[in-house]
């Protein structure tokens, strides 16, 4: 080979980059960044009122920010395929091996909270472990519960100050007369019991020495009843069923909170099984599915997507439920809004309305001397006829999700309070008739007071409750913000004389004063350290009841008497 032929080492060799080429293929990557922190920033701006897609908005610009960088790093950087492949494996790797050791928690804003080694068995596991032994422990006593003597008891009555149902008899959240101490200094909440649950957000009913929930047990929805004063399982009623949805908190499992009548628990599943079970022995007196109770066999409602979570009313003879009109054929209606049941037979009264259900519970309230239903509908509320269901008026009130959770709240004969999360906030409306007709209007409205999923109360004109996780007090005349202190997350409270009872979305209880004016808490125990606390709490007797989705607890929070 001659020299004209031959090719020199170093011409055999890949040419590098300039520096120059260099910078104008980085320029991309800064390009990609700087549009990413360009539309965190717009998004930031557009809800800066919504906490909840303001931090969401993260997870929409970042992931699509990661990706666009990782295309261009393997085609366009300009380093060797082997510097380029290689970094990309070895990120991959790194992540895969750190979520196969670890789990990601969330709160409830879909933010992360923090990472817990896999090896450390689940609220799950570890309420599943209790059951088996529990049962174990019941099979070899001699003092385990006799179902024959439990179903030859007198039926249950409910008494003054018995926490029938969901938010209490009256579905409001207040305790009058709640002998609640408050020097947790000195004497600080004392537990009575505490043992681990079936996930679940349901709250307790609590009627004479039965404390009724609902949880999940593997792939069954269970009813249970405790014996209030020990925490002892006295009977459950299982159905083979789950809620099937994938959320990083949700998750699988009821969501609502059995009612206590005439020696009766109604209890509602998340997949829409309805059950009137005896309250002492748990026996099922009759059940349906409120979501396919179409009478031809074919699907009914569509469920909302987290799940049926709407708490049972009964009124008279009454079982009144929200199935929701929405039907699974596409472009048909179910017209089952809002259904009754007759509490004795399971039997349909009578069954209204296409509009869509959400999460909230039915409430009776008299307005303009009139006792109608109110009805948290997915895209805003509503006032029925309690004979036959009849719409009498309808506000719109609805945000993206259409998720209405809270309780409305009468303010006088002629207005209640009503409000919604995701940026949306609080309306006072006017509900009033003429010549035979009803009409809805709002009165004033503010986006400063949003409650997502978490019920307010009222006391002397000013309303308390989590504005999108932060305590606030609302003038509910003028719809002005009073003051706004503490951020509990997505907990709840309930109003006990003139103080708020509050657990914080991370388990913490607190005591601080129903009051315009702003002060600071009087006492603080916590109560869970493990788990979100978004179930409402029960109040019976000076006795707490409390839970979330891995364990429940009592606690003794009454006044101490003298001897």
């Amino acid at each position: 080979m001659n020299s004209s032929q031959s090719i020199s080492p170093a011409a055999a060799q890949p040419q590098p980059i300039s520096v120059r080429s260099l910078r104008e293929r980085w320029k991309w990557g800064a390009g990609i960044l700087t549009v990413a922190l360009i539309a965190q920033s717009v998004l930031w701006t557009m809800w800066w009122e919504d906490p909840t897609h303001f931090k969401m908005s993260i997870l929409f610009v970042w992931p699509a920010a990661l990706f666009a960088l990782m295309i261009w790093w393997v085609f366009f950087s300009g380093w060797s395929w082997r510097v380029r492949l290689g970094s990309v494996a070895t990120g991959v790797l790194s992540v895969v091996a750190f979520f196969s050791i670890y789990r990601l928690e969330w709160d409830g804003d879909m933010v992360p909270r923090r990472f817990v080694l896999r090896s450390k068995p689940t609220g799950q596991d570890i309420a599943r472990e209790f059951l088996e032994r529990q049962q174990k422990q019941l099979a070899d006593k001699a003092d385990a519960v006799d179902p024959a003597a439990v179903a030859n008891q007198p039926p249950l009555i409910a008494e003054a100050g018995d926490w029938t149902g969901f938010r209490g008899p009256r579905r409001d959240g207040v305790v009058l007369n709640g002998s609640l101490r408050r020097d947790w200094n000195q004497s600080p909440p004392r537990e009575v019991w505490r043992h681990p649950v079936g996930r679940a957000w349901s709250s307790f009913a609590v009627v004479g020495n039965y404390a009724f929930t609902q949880e999940q047990r593997d792939q069954s929805e269970c009813v249970v009843a405790y014996a209030a004063d020990t925490g002892k399982q006295i009977w459950v009623h299982e159905d083979q069923t789950i809620l099937s949805i994938v959320d990083a908190n949700g998750g699988p499992g009821p969501h609502a909170t059995p009612q206590f009548d005439d020696g009766k628990i109604y209890s509602l599943g998340g997949t829409g099984i309805l059950n009137c079970l005896d309250a002492v022995s748990g026996t099922r007196l009759w059940g349906t599915n409120i979501l396919g109770d179409k009478g031809d066999g074919k699907a009914g409602a569509k469920p909302p997507e987290w799940g049926v979570s709407l708490s049972p009313l009964i009124y008279e003879n009454l079982v009144i439920v929200i199935p929701g009109g929405t039907a699974v054929e596409a472009d048909a209606s179910f017209n089952k809004g809002v259904t009754a049941y007759d509490k004795a037979s399971g039997n349909v009264v009578w069954s209204v309305g296409t509009r869509p259900a959400s999460y909230g519970s039915p409430r009776i309230e008299t307005m303009s001397d009139t006792a109608q239903l109110l009805i948290p509908n997915g895209n805003g509320l509503s006032g029925h006829s309690l004979e036959d269901g009849k719409e009498l008026w309808f506000f719109p009130l609805e945000n993206a999700p259409k998720v209405n959770s809270s309780m409305p709240w009468r303010v006088d004969g002629e207005s209640l309070v009503f409000g919604t999360g995701y940026g949306v906030g609080t309306v006072r409306l006017k509900i009033t008739q003429s010549y035979g007709e009803w009409s809805a209007t709002q009165r004033w409205a503010s986006n400063r007071f949003r409650p997502k999923f978490n019920d307010f109360v009222v006391r002397d004109k000013f309303a308390y409750g989590l504005d999108d996780g932060t305590l606030t007090c609302l003038d509910v005349d003028s719809g002005a913000i009073k003051w706004k202190a503490g951020r509990y997350g997505y907990g709840q409270l309930l109003l006990v004389d003139d103080v708020l009872l509050i657990i914080s979305e991370d388990g913490e209880l607190l005591i601080v004063p129903a009051e315009p004016k702003k002060s600071e808490r009087l006492a603080t125990f916590k109560l869970f350290d493990s788990g979100f606390c978004w179930n409402h709490l029960a109040l019976r007797g000076g006795r707490l009841f409390a839970r979330n989705a891995n364990e429940a607890a009592c606690l003794d929070v009454g006044i101490e008497k003298t001897p």
